[in-house]
């Protein structure tokens, strides 16, 4: 059974029932009864219906008899009518015939009619992959189409045979072929290896153009199942060339791996494939496929059309590149897919494992963000995609360059006022930031995500400083005579102005990130949000704060911004943006961070505490806060970890970046301001001494803990604290110092040795 009578045969019932009682069952299935209410006349007459003339003369001579030809054999039967070898008695050539069946009133069917106009157009399109149409008969007894005759074989029977290289040279013409066609306003919407001929050359000939459409609501529900594309089962989805490029897919993926994509089943289960759009990797069933015609593949026959190449010129483009041996373009959704589907069980396993100890849960950790990385894009930000490309460090590094370059010409223009007006800055500054979002959007539109990120990323650095010009040259926003509360005093930048141009470019950037779905763009939102803010606090005192080092204020009021990048991520997280809301999830972290070290500056945390160090102050202490501030700043290190220990056991997976931040930054935060007050040298040398201890003990205990990071700051810390100690007490020349130091390593090595052979002895 063909597959044309696969997909009739899902009609079988309903037209016995029809038949029967005269109409369609009551309870059929709604696509079944859309297909037969659509359908019904075409499929009962290529069923039931009574002999045509030819057939009638078929039977009498075994072959029809046609004006001017002699008939030699027949080809093939398809959906309108049969085929025949002729020969052209005039003209001494071989040609094909189409006898086109009539309706049972004698008329050409409606279907037959819309194919004949398609013929029609593709008489007078020359293309030397699509087979001529040389003269439509319509009037004839039998109505029969005269075409060219090609002398080869199906795609499907010699395809499997050749080399890789020559079926995707052979998909690469049928591909330019189709484009060609559709630049005509002509689509298929029947491609499958039958209708596609090899002469002996191995050049593609496109046959039967038999459903050919361009109207979107027409055409559901018709086709060779295993090449139907999933919106032709739908009819109220479009049809438009993208439904060609799908059929040009599957047969690439059967010519690569020499099966259909969705299997021998039954019709209903290949239809409900097709739907779902998860077939195997071609390189599954054929190991030997090249990744390059998979993915081109694939990309190809996407579920949605949105996904797929927009054009078969596209499709053309990247079967260049596979032939010219240079990278594709392709990246299927399928491969996120699958990665996640196959990843989701190890997931599992490493969770069980964590739970009955057979790992740690550093390593459960490690594990874990290793298969998370795996969802990267490979086009996305340098630190966060799964390879590093030429490509992307050149994108990169230009869009580096370009913000680097603006932000000097800003400077020369408004801080030393070597250009004025606003033609040249327009021209500088405006053509860039016009011409690279108009091709970032062109560019992703066209599936070259990863230049059009970077091209979007440099066109919103340039945003604020090109605004900020424009305002300083027409004078908006200017800050009003003797204002006293500006940030910048000078008067060359305004805090509205600062505020509308940061606001500007933060949703512009956000507005991206969200249409793009990449991180860069992610990351740079959050960061352009800080500067908002700040930006926003300039008007509250902000320059009072700096000028008396009132960091303590600047502190609380960085707050809310805490809040609202905490607020934000969650909604991101739970909307299922997880790759916006990590970076909001890291920047709410870092804001903390900076508060809290700004809160502990001067000694305000602990003075606003009620809490006194005097005790502890030397009589002749050049800097009386210094103490209360180096303490407060370790007293952050230990609540940075405990922060941090708060989002591992209760946190999500996307906050686990923002944790892991708060592990490296903590232990370091604990021990840096010990090394500053032992630096000052005014205090007691116990701190000295303290601090080395205190360092060696966060070395020791990064194993109760399983912190690398705890061991490489105690380890930093200690050799930092080995030297003060010395510099202190002037024990530079002292041999045995140093005596005391390689004592001391030789008996930790030694400890080291009678731990590994107790644990031997306890296995």
């Amino acid at each position: 059974m063909t597959d044309d009578q696969d997909l009739e045969a899902r009609l079988a019932q309903a037209i016995a029932h029809h038949e029967r009682v005269g109409e369609l069952p009551p309870d059929l299935p709604p696509a079944i009864a859309v297909l037969a209410a659509r359908y019904l006349d075409l499929t009962m007459l290529m069923d039931e219906g009574g002999p045509t003339d030819a057939t009638i003369d078929a039977h009498a001579t075994g072959l029809p008899s046609i004006a001017g030809f002699r008939t030699i054999e027949r080809l093939g039967a398809g959906g309108m009518g049969e085929v025949y070898k002729l020969q052209d008695l005039q003209l001494d050539r071989l040609v094909a015939g189409k006898i086109i069946r009539r309706d049972r009133s004698g008329h050409i069917p409606t279907g037959a009619r819309e194919f004949l106009r398609e013929a029609k157009s593709l008489a007078l399109f020359s293309d030397h992959r699509i087979v001529q149409v040389f003269e439509c008969r319509l009037d004839a007894d039998p109505p029969v189409i005269l075409m060219e005759y090609v002398d080869g074989f199906e795609l499907g029977r010699i395809g499997p045979s050749l080399e890789y290289r020559q079926r995707a040279k052979i998909m690469r013409d049928v591909a330019d072929a189709v484009h060609r066609a559709h630049g005509l306003g002509i689509q298929h919407r029947d491609l499958k290896p039958s209708n596609i001929m090899l002469d002996a050359a191995l050049s593609p000939k496109i046959l039967d153009f038999g459903l050919s459409d361009s109207d979107p609501s027409r055409g559901h529900l018709r086709g060779t199942v295993h090449y139907v594309a999933p919106e032709q089962l739908d009819p109220s989805q479009p049809i438009d060339r993208r439904t060609d490029v799908y059929a040009i897919g599957v047969i690439l993926y059967e010519l690569i791996c020499g099966a259909p994509p969705y299997g021998h089943g039954t019709t209903e289960d290949i239809l409900a494939a097709v739907r779902r759009g998860e077939p195997r990797l071609p390189i599954e069933i054929a190991p030997d496929v090249p990744p390059a015609l998979q993915a081109i593949a694939l990309k190809a026959m996407e579920r949605l059309p949105a996904d797929r190449y927009q054009t078969a010129e596209e499709l053309v483009r990247d079967l260049d590149r596979y032939l010219a041996g240079r990278p594709v373009t392709a990246r299927p959704t399928l491969y996120a897919t699958t990665i996640g589907a196959r990843v989701r069980p190890h997931l599992d396993h490493v969770n069980e494992w964590l739970r009955l100890k057979l790992i740690y849960p550093h390593e459960a950790a490690r594990l874990t963000s290793a298969y998370k990385a795996l969802d990267a894009r490979e086009d996305d930000w340098i630190v966060s995609s799964r390879v590093l490309s030429y490509s992307q460090i050149a994108l990169y590094l230009g869009a580096f360059f370009l913000f680097a370059g603006s932000l000097f010409y800003f400077v020369a223009h408004l801080v030393h006022h070597a250009v004025t007006g606003l033609m040249i800055p327009a021209i500088v500054l405006g053509l860039p930031f016009v011409g690279l979002n108009l091709a970032g959007r062109e560019l992703y539109r066209r599936d070259h995500q990863a230049v059009a990120v970077a091209f979007l990323l440099a066109g919103v650095s340039v945003l604020p400083l090109l605004l900020l010009i424009a305002f300083q040259e027409t004078r908006v926003l200017m800050a009003p005579e003797g204002s006293s509360s500006q940030l910048f005093t000078d008067g060359w930048i305004s805090n509205r102005q600062l505020q509308v141009t940061t606001a500007l470019a933060c949703a512009w950037s956000i507005w991206l990130a969200v249409r793009t779905r990449t991180g860069a763009l992610s990351v740079l939102s959050t960061t352009l949000a800080f500067v908002l803010a700040i930006a926003v606090l300039a008007d509250f005192g902000l320059r009072t704060w700096l000028e008396t080092s009132r960091y303590d204020s600047l502190s609380l009021h960085l707050w809310p911004l805490v809040i609202i990048y905490g607020a934000a991520a969650v909604v991101l997280e739970r909307s299922a943006r997880p790759w916006f809301a990590g970076p909001v999830f890291v920047a709410a972290a870092l804001t903390v961070v900076f508060v809290m070290d700004l809160l502990a500056l001067d000694g305000r945390m602990f003075h606003d505490l009620g809490i006194s160090m005097s005790l502890l102050q030397p009589a002749d202490v050049d800097n009386p806060n210094r103490l209360p501030t180096l303490a407060a700043l370790s007293l952050n290190g230990v609540l940075f970890y405990a922060l941090a220990v708060a989002i591992e056991r209760y946190g999500t997976t996307t906050m686990a970046q923002a944790g892991q931040i708060l592990f490296v930054i903590a232990p370091f935060s604990m021990l840096e301001p010990l090394a500053a007050l032992s630096e000052a040298a005014t205090y007691s040398k116990r701190f000295d001494w303290l601090y080395l201890v205190l360092a060696v003990g966060i070395a020791v205990l990064s194993r109760q803990r399983q912190r690398k990071s705890f061991y490489y700051a105690g380890l930093l810390n200690s050799g930092v604290a080995l030297y003060l100690i010395a510099a202190r007490n002037e024990w530079f020349d002292q041999p045995s110092w140093a005596v005391a130091i390689v004592a001391t390593g030789l008996l930790a090595l030694v400890a080291g040795f009678l731990f590994d052979a107790r644990r031997r002895r306890s296995q």
